[in-house]
C-alpha cells in the first residue's frame, strides 16, 4: 500500500501538541545536520547541508556553486520545476526514512494558502517554538512567519493556477507548469502559474522581512534560491506544491494530460544521493504517478472556490468539453497549439511606480468578443518579458485598466493575478547557469476583458497595466526593526516588456 503524506495541520491540535510525524522528522535533521562540517563544504550525501545544496548553493561571489556535480541543479522557470521538485522530495524523504529506521515515514504537507481554511496560513507550531533543541525551529526566517502571523491572503491565486489549462506551453501563452525548453536550466525563465503563486509568494513571505513601503530590510533562508533547502519548512512546503499538480491533473483529467510525448520531457532524467550509497536516477516519466513512487495524499480535492467558479469541471454552467471558468467569467473551450499574436507591446517598464504602464495596440481588432456568427471569443494575455532587479516586495497584484485614481482593493474584479518576486535576484544576474534575462510571466487576462467589455469600459485600442505591492505587515514591529539588518534595499522591479497578446 502507498503511504500517505498527512496534511501537518490537521495532525496539529488546538494546544499545538507536536504531531509524532514532526516528532520524527526533527529527530531526522538533528541527524543530518550532525553529518555537516563545522567549516567548509558539505561531503556527506546525506547530510542536511549536502541535501539543501542540490536545490542551490552560492559561491563566495553569490554564483551557483557547482564544484559538486549534484549541487545547483534546481530547476525553475520551466516544464521541469513540477517533476525535478518532485524527484527531489522522494529522494529526501527516502533519506529521512533511512536515517529513522522507518521505511513508513512519509513528508507531511503545509497547505500554507488554503482558499477554504484561512487557519493554515500560520505556521505551524512546531516549527515556531524557539528552543535550543527544537530542530525544526530557524531564526532564519520573517518575523510575521515566526511570530505566528497569518501570511497575506493570497489564496485567490491557488484557484487560478488550477484553472491553468495547458501543462506547459511553447508559445508563450499561459501554463500550469511552465514553459517547454529542450534542456534542464537553473532558471529556465518562464514560470508556470502553480510556480509564481503559492510557491514563489510563500517562499518570500516566509523567508524575508519587509518594511511598509515593501523595502527589504533583512533576507531569510527560504528566501533565496541557493539557501531555501536550509528550511526545514521549505520540505512541507514542496510537497504541498507536489499534491496541487495531482490536484490539477484529477480536476480534469481528460484534458490535463501531461506531455508524456516529448521525449524532451518525459524521457529527460536527474541524479539524487541513494541511502546506500552511490546515486538514484530518476527519468521524468517514472514520476508522473505519486503511487508508483509509494505515496499518496491525504487530500486530493480541489478547493471549492474553483469547484464553484463557472466553467470549471462540475462548477456551475460547465461545457462538457471541459472548458475552464477564472475569475467568476466563464473561459471559451480549451484550445491546445494555438499560435498568439502580439497585438501590442511597450518597453523598459519600471514596476514599482504608481503610474500604469500603456500598451497601445496596433491590432484592436484582433482582441474580438467573438461577436461574428460561429466565432470562439477571442483570448487576450498578458506577457511580463525580462523581469530583473536586486529587490521587490515580495509580490505584486497586476491590474488592468484601473479607473484613474483607483486602487485595486476597489476593484479585485480587474485582477490579471500576481508576481511573485521568488527568484529575481539569481534570474538577473548572468552567470554560468543563468543567462540574467529575467523572470517572464504570463497572465490570460481574458476574464477582465469580458467584465470590462460588459460594463462598457473596454478600450480596444489601449490596456493600462497597474502593479500594486502586496505588503505582508506583522504584528510585532518591535521585532521588526530588531531584525533589520539597517541595509534597507528599495525595490528596483523592472520589465525589459509588457506584451499583450491574442489567440
Amino acid at each position: 500500500m502507498a503511504r500517505t503524506r498527512m496534511d501537518v495541520w490537521t495532525r496539529t491540535d488546538d494546544e499545538g501538541t507536536w504531531p509524532e510525524v514532526l516528532v520524527a522528522y526533527a529527530r531526522a535533521v538533528e541527524v543530518m545536520r550532525s553529518l555537516d562540517p563545522v567549516s567548509g563544504k558539505p561531503r556527506d550525501p546525506l547530510s542536511w547541508q549536502f541535501q539543501a545544496a542540490m536545490h542551490g548553493r552560492a559561491t563566495r561571489t553569490g554564483r551557483a556553486d557547482r564544484s559538486n556535480p549534484l549541487w545547483s541543479r534546481c530547476q525553475h522557470g520551466s516544464w521541469f520545476f513540477l517533476p525535478w521538485h518532485r524527484m527531489f522530495l522522494a529522494a529526501f524523504e527516502a533519506v529521512v526514512q533511512h536515517h529513522l529506521g522507518d521505511a513508513d515515514w512519509s513528508l507531511p504537507y503545509w497547505y500554507a494558502l488554503d482558499p477554504d481554511r484561512r487557519s493554515t496560513a500560520v505556521l505551524p507550531p512546531a516549527f515556531r517554538e524557539n528552543r535550543p533543541d527544537n530542530a525544526l525551529f530557524t531564526p532564519n526566517r520573517s518575523v510575521l512567519a515566526n511570530g505566528g502571523d497569518p501570511l497575506p491572503d493570497v489564496s485567490d491565486s491557488v484557484t487560478q493556477a488550477l484553472a491553468a489549462e495547458p501543462f506547459a506551453t511553447d508559445t508563450g501563452i499561459a501554463s500550469f507548469g511552465g514553459g517547454e525548453r529542450s534542456r534542464p536550466s537553473f532558471f529556465g525563465e518562464e514560470m508556470g502559474a502553480i510556480e509564481d503563486t503559492p510557491h514563489g509568494f510563500v517562499h518570500v513571505v516566509v523567508g524575508n522581512d519587509f518594511d511598509a513601503q515593501g523595502n527589504t530590510v533583512r533576507e531569510g533562508w527560504m528566501g533565496s534560491f541557493f539557501t531555501a533547502g536550509l528550511d526545514p519548512l521549505f520540505w512541507l512546503h514542496h510537497a504541498n506544491l507536489d499534491r496541487l499538480w495531482q490536484v490539477w491533473l484529477d480536476a480534469d483529467p481528460e484534458h490535463r494530460n501531461p506531455p508524456d510525448d516529448d521525449p524532451a520531457w518525459f524521457r529527460t532524467s536527474f541524479r539524487f544521493p541513494a541511502p546506500g550509497g552511490g546515486t538514484t536516477t530518476y527519468r521524468v516519466g517514472d514520476v508522473l504517478d505519486p503511487e508508483a513512487l509509494g505515496y499518496t495524499y491525504e487530500d486530493l480535492s480541489a478547493p471549492s472556490t474553483f469547484l464553484a467558479a463557472p466553467g470549471a469541471p462540475g462548477g456551475p454552467g460547465a461545457p462538457d468539453d471541459g472548458g475552464i471558468g477564472m475569475g467568476g467569467a466563464q473561459a471559451p473551450p480549451p484550445r491546445r497549439h494555438v499560435t498568439p499574436q502580439v497585438v501590442g507591446a511597450t518597453q523598459d517598464v519600471p514596476l514599482t511606480r504608481a503610474e500604469p504602464a500603456v500598451v497601445e495596440l496596433a491590432e484592436p481588432s484582433d482582441l474580438g468578443l467573438g461577436e461574428a456568427e460561429g466565432a470562439a471569443p477571442t483570448r487576450v494575455y498578458l506577457r511580463l518579458e525580462g523581469i530583473t532587479g536586486t529587490a521587490a516586495a515580495p509580490a505584486y497584484e497586476v491590474f488592468v485598466n484601473l479607473p484613474p485614481g483607483a486602487s485595486g482593493a476597489d476593484h479585485p474584479e480587474l485582477l490579471a493575478g500576481r508576481l511573485a518576486t521568488f527568484g529575481l535576484a539569481e534570474a538577473s544576474r548572468g552567470d554560468s547557469v543563468h543567462g540574467g534575462n529575467g523572470l517572464t510571466k504570463v497572465f490570460e487576462i481574458t476574464h477582465v476583458r469580458d467584465v470590462l467589455a460588459d460594463r462598457g469600459r473596454w478600450d480596444p485600442a489601449r490596456v493600462a497595466v497597474t502593479f500594486e505591492p502586496v505588503l505582508p505587515v506583522p504584528s510585532d514591529t518591535d521585532a521588526l526593526a530588531q531584525a533589520s539588518t539597517g541595509a534597507v534595499q528599495p525595490p528596483d522591479l523592472r520589465a525589459a516588456r509588457v506584451v499583450v497578446l491574442s489567440a
